[in-house]
């Protein structure tokens, strides 16, 4: 035997076997904790993401309410124009008939 070196007792080898074990333990609790983080991180981004998917959804659907109310108050204007010029072409009873087919 070496003048430096020393024999480990039974009593030695058991701390180092338990040292061992709350070194893993440690880097596993450590590790698990980095992991929840990362985990935390991406809902966070995932959330803000349908968050801004809702706000650009919501904005689409308020300009195609928009676009639908003015095309339908155009359409109103076309066929009241339309309306009054069928007397003209079909005879007062065509306003009638055409009343009478559409839906109130």
């Amino acid at each position: 035997m070496q003048p430096n070196q020393t024999v480990a007792t039974p009593m030695q080898a058991d701390q180092w076997v338990q040292d061992e074990r709350e070194l893993k333990r440690q880097k596993r609790k450590q590790s698990n904790r980095e992991s929840a983080t990362r985990s935390r991180l991406r809902k966070q981004a995932d959330c803000e993401e349908l968050q801004a998917r809702v706000e650009a959804l919501n904005s689409e659907n308020h300009s195609l309410r928009d676009e639908l109310q003015r095309l339908s108050d155009e359409c109103g204007s076309e066929y009241n124009s339309i309306k009054d010029e069928l007397p003209r072409f079909f005879g007062p009873e065509a306003v009638s008939k055409l009343d009478a087919h559409l839906p109130s």
